[in-house]
């Protein structure tokens, strides 16, 4: 790392721990997240990106040092992006240039694939037997282990190519929770019914998995100046569920799962998509600012911030509708009145989730400039 960019990661680092910790900034940290959109923005194909792990490490600073003032990234990338996410939730995915046109964006086939009895398989053997039962038939075993081995080959090496160009990675890596996996196993329509009809069930089950979790999170998080994990909430979010059902099948397991993190030293990312504002209250059951809160544009951020006040550290959320169909104005008065409204301490402006394959440039370039422009205290 040259001398330059050494300074510009310790001000860049200290800027994004203060945030956390909820203390005072001398500039509200950006973070980028567009994993599709960072090929785009550079001419890289989204197959290329999918399929070459280097490639998409490669691609996603260049793209952020095209950007310029960016303080870090959400997640880094690496690996054939669609294996890890079928990994995580047990899903096959369509690859761009492989299943799909070489520029479309990668896509989760929602197929049950997961027999009710396979509940029992986990029950007696545990999460690693419905992982090995599963993942056959939802991908291809080679590419796959190609996966593994580019993680195991490279995987330590990805930090180090984004803090040599004066970039911080937030998140190492991410974890489902039991329902995440579960649900793309049996594809949503069964699993919900499977709420229902065999609770006892499902509940035995997933108690036995969350080890396995925790286990992969803490494996996954690594050494590193933030040492974050993606505690993921996909299918999990209150607007989807009763709250006896969430109450139930949902909180119990990421509160497990994040404590279990934070004990070990892993700041769990909250990386919620739709909408969480009914439980926005349970977050206080979770230590004082060990946690970000990642939402996508979808939950109340400003009810977020009323409830969580100086517990919990925020991270987002410029709308992926604002950052696809919207203007740079747009972007510039949605971050004015975020930075006003919820920080300036302990706000991190990011794309809600992920900035969309169709994010206008001067969008994204624009969430850059209004990040500089309000968000110096």
């Amino acid at each position: 790392m040259s001398k330059e960019n050494e300074k510009l990661y310790q001000k860049r680092l200290a800027r994004i721990k203060n945030a956390i910790n909820l203390e005072p900034v001398d500039r509200v940290p950006c973070i980028f997240m567009g994993m599709a959109f960072a090929p785009r923005y550079m001419g890289m194909s989204q197959h290329k990106y999918c399929v070459d792990g280097t490639a998409a490490v490669d691609v996603t600073i260049e793209a952020m040092k095209r950007l310029g003032n960016v303080d870090g990234i959400n997640q880094a990338p690496g690996g054939i992006h669609p294996m890890s996410m079928t990994y995580l939730w047990l899903s096959r995915l369509l690859i761009p240039g492989i299943d799909l046109d070489e520029e479309a964006l990668w896509q989760v086939v929602e197929k049950e694939i997961m027999a009710k009895e396979d509940y029992d398989l986990v029950i007696d053997k545990g999460a690693y037997a419905l992982v090995d039962k599963i993942l056959p038939q939802v991908c291809d075993m080679k590419m796959m282990e190609e996966n593994f081995a580019w993680h195991g080959t490279h995987g330590h090496g990805v930090n180090t190519k984004f803090c040599d160009a004066g970039f911080v990675v937030v998140s190492h890596g991410a974890v489902a929770t039991p329902f995440d996996t579960l649900c793309g196993a049996r594809s949503m329509n069964q699993f919900f019914f499977d709420l229902y009809r065999m609770p006892d069930k499902v509940e035995e089950a997933m108690d036995v998995m969350v080890p396995y979790y925790i286990e992969q999170g803490l494996s996954a998080a690594g050494a590193g100046d933030v040492s974050g994990m993606w505690v993921g909430g996909w299918r999990t979010a209150s607007a989807m569920l009763a709250p006896k059902l969430w109450d139930r099948f949902v909180w119990p397991y990421i509160k497990k799962i994040s404590t279990a993190l934070i004990d070990g030293g892993v700041i769990p990312v909250l990386h919620w998509d739709q909408d969480w504002t009914r439980d926005l209250e349970r977050l206080l059951e979770l230590p004082a600012k060990k946690c970000i809160l990642n939402p996508d544009g979808m939950t109340d951020i400003r009810k977020a911030r009323e409830v969580l006040k100086d517990h919990m550290a925020i991270m987002g959320d410029v709308p992926a509708s604002i950052l696809s169909t919207g203007t740079p104005e747009d972007v510039r008065n949605y971050i004015r009145d975020l930075i006003r409204d919820v920080g300036p301490e302990g706000l991190l402006i990011a794309p809600g989730c992920d900035a969309p394959l169709n994010t206008k440039p001067e969008n994204m370039e624009a969430l850059v400039a209004a990040t500089r422009e309000f968000g110096v205290a």
